[in-house]
């Protein structure tokens, strides 16, 4: 029986989401193969093993470093800087044990929205227009935000689950907008606002090597949203998620094939979500690359494998087989 070390928590803004995507991981494990060990982090970067996952939260003392001398295959179930950012992976590197999805490069590199979005630009894929501001650049957002027009976001540039993400409507709510995407990163984004359909899609890694994609999912949010939030995203009946969406064969083809060449210009590894814009004409738009797309009981990435015939404990045995794989290559 292989022991599964499953990191979670973090010192970041996301550290509830990384809790609650372990609870569903650990609980959806097959038990015949394989044994969860709780590598917990807490939001003061200490490591803890713990028996669950809510025994973080009263965790002392703690670790620098984790222990990992018993665990065959880590699963780093970390959302956000520090963890899913190439910086925990860095460590199993060096420590020398195989670990589920993308590695250092490819983490680091997806993390940052704005690098990734130059380099998929680079390479023919349509990206969103964007400008990157910090502290010291602020000024400049409001030539930028004359130049594309309003409504447009403003989002910290390595971030997640849409924390610190506003929708901006004029310029009067662009400082305060700013204000609170710099709290979370030391440069934001503004992009301007993409119309169309939300449409995510699920790459998956075969041991093989092999790059299959799940159902396409469309996002359509709740009357009460602006857009697809930290509320909708985590609160049950806050979005619908319609699995598998309903738009054209053709859209859906062209959706497949950029979600894959997206994975591959990235150099990711294991698994990745990939999230466009679908307007009414069918242009198509990246919106970004998730290298560890959230893994809880209303996340998109096991929905879209549910709906083409892959169970949630199923899915994370390829994933766990090619991280194995992988390492040893």
């Amino acid at each position: 029986m292989k022991k599964i070390g499953i990191i979670f928590g973090g010192a970041n803004s996301e550290h509830e989401v990384s809790c609650n995507s372990a609870r569903s991981v650990a609980s959806n494990l097959d038990p015949a193969q394989y044994e969860a060990m709780l590598l917990g982090i807490d939001r003061g970067g200490r490591w803890h093993r713990v028996e669950s996952v809510d025994a973080l939260a009263d965790a002392t003392d703690g670790t620098r470093f984790p222990d990992l001398d018993d665990i065959d295959v880590v699963f780093p179930v970390l959302h956000g800087r520090f963890g899913e950012d190439g910086t925990v992976q860095g460590l199993l590197e060096l420590a020398g044990v195989p670990y589920v999805g993308c590695g250092v490069l490819a983490s680091a590199l997806a993390m940052d929205k704005l690098l990734a979005q130059r380099v998929l630009e680079a390479s023919g894929i349509p990206t969103i227009p964007t400008h990157g501001v910090t502290a010291d650049t602020v000024r400049e957002a409001a030539e930028f935000a004359a130049s594309v027009g309003f409504p447009l976001f403003v989002k910290p540039n390595r971030a997640g689950s849409s924390v610190g993400v506003s929708r901006v409507s004029s310029e009067d709510e662009l400082t305060t907008a700013l204000e609170l995407a710099l709290s979370h990163d030391t440069i934001a984004l503004m992009q301007r606002a993409v119309e169309g359909d939300e449409v995510d899609l699920g790459v998956l890694q075969q041991p093989d090597g092999e790059l299959i994609v799940g159902a396409p999912l469309r996002v359509l949010t709740a009357d009460s949203t602006v857009f697809f939030d930290y509320t909708a995203k985590y609160t049950a009946g806050g979005a619908e998620l319609e699995v598998p969406a309903q738009i054209p064969v053709d859209v859906a083809a062209q959706l497949v094939e950029l979600a894959k060449l997206a994975f591959m210009i990235l150099g990711c590894e294991g698994l990745a979500r990939v999230d466009f814009f679908v307007g009414a004409d069918g242009a198509i738009t990246l919106n970004e690359v998730n290298t560890l797309p959230g893994l809880t009981a209303f996340s998109q990435y096991p929905r879209m494998w549910a709906a083409v015939g892959v169970t949630y404990p199923e899915l994370l045995g390829r994933l766990i087989d090619r991280a194995a794989v992988a390492f040893a290559a």
